[in-house]
């Protein structure tokens, strides 16, 4: 009994793992990956259900916020698909952790999933917080970081927190996403013009994007304004470990 209450989480972990590599190498998650752990983790739950050692009402539980936080991550932009896809298997997979460990922060009542959304929000502020202060390190030291572009100051306040002044060189891999784009104004006779790009996703035609700087790199002398990247998918793992050690059922 002990292997089929924890072999759910491990399989979740794990498949987490997996992901999670394939995300930072290509910005993506093979579909094929969530059509073998979604009928794998529902045979898991169903097992479960079948010993008596879940409930109906927590599989329900479970499976109805995942849903839910799927849905309004998928209507946010903030996500791709795969972390849709992720957060829903958490839901479907581990509705509960066995209470095999004394947990540090004892953290009940919460379904999994939620905990993991919660932990791995969390988790993710910690990149914007670091990047801030490399931007204040830079601008400390009179490192231009705004020159040549209209921006207001939300704007900026924004760039400090979620970009990096980079060499246009280096914006051709997956590591930075573009934080700004070329456009013609009117205002400007027609010219080319630095212009803010926000909410890049994975998904996106990236090439294109970099393609459009390319072509103007008389703008870029001085380097362009790109968002360092890590997968969400980093931090549902993550967070997933952690909820280990806080779960209290």
């Amino acid at each position: 009994m002990q292997l089929l209450m924890w072999a759910p989480f491990v399989f979740t972990l794990s498949v987490l793992t997996y992901a999670s590599m394939f995300d930072l190498k290509k910005r993506e998650v093979a579909n094929w990956v969530w059509l073998l752990a979604y009928p794998i983790g529902s045979m898991m739950t169903l097992a479960k259900l079948v010993f008596g050692l879940l409930d109906v009402q927590t599989v329900l539980v479970s499976l109805g916020v995942s849903l839910f936080l799927g849905f309004v991550l998928l209507c946010s932009n903030f996500y791709g698909g795969a972390d849709v896809k992720a957060i829903v298997f958490i839901g479907l997979t581990v509705p509960t952790i066995p209470p095999t460990f004394n947990p540090a922060l004892g953290l009940s009542a919460l379904p999994v999933v939620l905990m993991v959304f919660c932990i791995s929000t969390i988790l993710s502020l910690i990149w914007p917080l670091s990047i801030f202060s490399l931007n204040l390190k830079d601008l400390l030291k009179r490192k231009p970081m705004f020159e040549g572009i209209q921006l207001t100051l939300r704007q900026k306040i924004w760039l400090l927190f979620t970009a990096r002044r980079i060499p246009l060189t280096k914006l051709g891999g997956l590591r930075y996403f573009p934080s700004e784009t070329v456009a013609v104004q009117e205002e400007r006779e027609g010219k080319p013009a630095r212009k803010l790009l926000c909410f890049v996703k994975a998904e996106t035609n990236l090439k294109k994007y970099t393609d459009n700087l390319e072509e103007h790199s008389e703008l870029y002398q001085n380097g362009v304004l790109a968002s360092p990247t890590i997968p969400t998918m980093i931090f549902f793992t993550l967070a997933l470990a952690i909820v280990l050690f806080a779960y209290n059922p």
